[in-house]
C-alpha cells in the first residue's frame, strides 16, 4: 500500500477516514473538524510531548490499590518528575493523593478530558502530598519541580 499524504484515503481501506491519526483538524465538515484546530488526541499527546522531554528517564513508582482504575507512568529529568495518569474509566477519581518526593518545591497539574484541553488545574504541595482530581476518561500530567 502506498503511504498516505495529508487527508487522502487509501483506495483499499474503506474504513479509513481523513484525519484518522491526525492531531490537527483538517476542516472536513463531515467529520466535525476545524482546519488547524487541535483534536482531543492532539491534546492527549501533548500531555507527554510537552512535559516528558528528551533525555528524561522512566522511573519506577508504587501505586496504591485505591488507584486501581488509573494507569500511571513516571519520568525524571531536568530537575523535574513528571507523572502521566490515564483514567480509562467512566468514573472520575476525586482527591487522588500523590506522595511527593521530599525535595519537591512545586507541583503543576494539566488535564485533558471531555471538557478540558490540556488545561491547568489547581494543585499545591501540602505536607509532602499533592491532591488532584482525575476526570473520567481523561489524561492528566502532574509535574513536580525539584
Amino acid at each position: 500500500m502506498e503511504a498516505l499524504e495529508g487527508s487522502e484515503r487509501a483506495a483499499d481501506s474503506p474504513s479509513s477516514t481523513p484525519g484518522d491519526y491526525s492531531f490537527i483538524g483538517d476542516g472536513e465538515a463531515a467529520y466535525g473538524t476545524t482546519a488547524g484546530a487541535p483534536l482531543k488526541r492532539g491534546y492527549a499527546f501533548s500531555q507527554y510531548a510537552k512535559h516528558v522531554r528528551p533525555g528524561y528517564q522512566r522511573v519506577a513508582l508504587t501505586k496504591s490499590s485505591k488507584a486501581s482504575p488509573l494507569e500511571v507512568t513516571a519520568y525524571q529529568g531536568g530537575g523535574r518528575i513528571t507523572l502521566v495518569i490515564l483514567n480509562r474509566s467512566a468514573s472520575a477519581v476525586d482527591n487522588a493523593v500523590i506522595q511527593a518526593p521530599q525535595d519537591v518545591t512545586r507541583a503543576e497539574h494539566y488535564l485533558t478530558s471531555q471538557n478540558a484541553n490540556a488545561a491547568s488545574q489547581p494543585t499545591s504541595v501540602n505536607g509532602g502530598q499533592v491532591s488532584v482530581n482525575i476526570g473520567a476518561r481523561s489524561i492528566s500530567t502532574v509535574v513536580f519541580t525539584l
